[in-house]
């Protein structure tokens, strides 16, 4: 029995954003050999302090010359051809027959005919048909077709998270304060930028510092970068009165908007900022004794 399908509809689903142009292996590539996956795999580093806001899968399609791969039933009468002149549409015939089903070393497998044709960056066939590029052991729920090659918004982040900018800090007049005396805070931060590769692109992703939370370590608070060098009540400083005297752990935490820099589209900005937490200081807090040296 023959089955018609549209092998392009699922595009309709993806979200596109152009990036470029160039050769990318990507997901569900057969590769034409027995038993080959072809997956792509990026490793993620410290996924912790951030969030993509729920946009972290969205799929970003990467234009570039691939290679449209879909399988039928290991049966000589199973064919694919293509319709929809030169785009990913095509038609295929999806016969079972015992060549498809007792054939592979794991008996879960089914054997495949790879059928392939060359696709150019808009997605148009390079080649008037398909033709036979090998036969896999794949299991029956495996998708059946490779799609173009894309990245998603959650794989740049991943790599981008372990080159984000960090936070420092300064504490004045210096590591010493006393009690009921104003403590000046003041946040070192500035915007960066940095640059993920991935499957071959250089992707800039932009780290702009917003809102600061400080921590004094006696369970106060506040908000706010500072100001360097401020005078007492200078506005934009970040002050703290200790009331008592100690050894106290002062802490600042930045949210930097994201936004991924995508070439040939519009920027994807992050809604939501990531948190970055500058390393700790300790500040020791003691008291100002008067002494009586003399009475007039």
């Amino acid at each position: 029995m023959s089955a018609p399908r549209r092998g392009g509809l699922l595009v309709a689903l993806v979200t596109v954003l152009i990036l470029g142009s160039g050769a990318f292996a990507h997901a569900g590539d057969y590769g034409g050999k027995e038993d080959g996956k072809g997956d792509v795999i990026v490793d993620g580093t410290e996924t912790t302090e951030t969030t993509t806001g729920g946009i972290g899968g969205t799929r970003i399609f990467v234009p570039g010359p691939w290679t449209q791969r879909v399988l039928v039933p290991y049966c000589p009468a199973n064919l694919v051809r293509a319709t929809g002149r030169g785009m990913r549409e095509y038609e295929m015939d999806d016969d079972m027959c015992m060549g498809a089903v007792s054939t592979c070393p794991d008996p879960e497998d089914r054997r495949w005919w790879v059928f392939e044709r060359p696709m150019n960056a808009d997605n148009v066939a390079t080649e008037d048909g398909f033709s036979r590029g090998g036969v896999v052991c794949r299991g029956a729920a495996d998708p059946s077709e490779a799609e173009p090659p894309t990245i998603t918004v959650e794989q740049i982040m991943d790599q981008a998270r372990a080159r984000a900018p960090r936070p420092t800090f300064v504490i004045e007049p210096a590591a010493k304060s006393y009690v009921n005396v104003p403590t000046n805070f003041a946040a070192q931060v500035a915007p960066a930028t940095v640059n993920v590769e991935l499957l071959g692109f250089t992707i800039p992703v932009e780290f702009t510092p917003g809102d600061a939370t400080w921590r004094f370590g006696d369970g106060g608070s506040d908000t706010g970068v500072g100001v360097r060098n401020a005078s007492v009540g200078q506005s934009g400083a970040v002050e703290h009165v200790y009331a008592r005297s100690g050894d106290y752990d002062v802490s600042v935490t930045v949210g930097y908007d994201v936004r991924i820099i995508v070439p040939t589209g519009d920027p994807i900005t992050l809604p939501t900022p990531i948190s970055r937490a500058a390393a700790p200081q300790s500040l020791t807090v003691g008291e100002v004794q008067s002494v009586v040296t003399g009475v007039d």
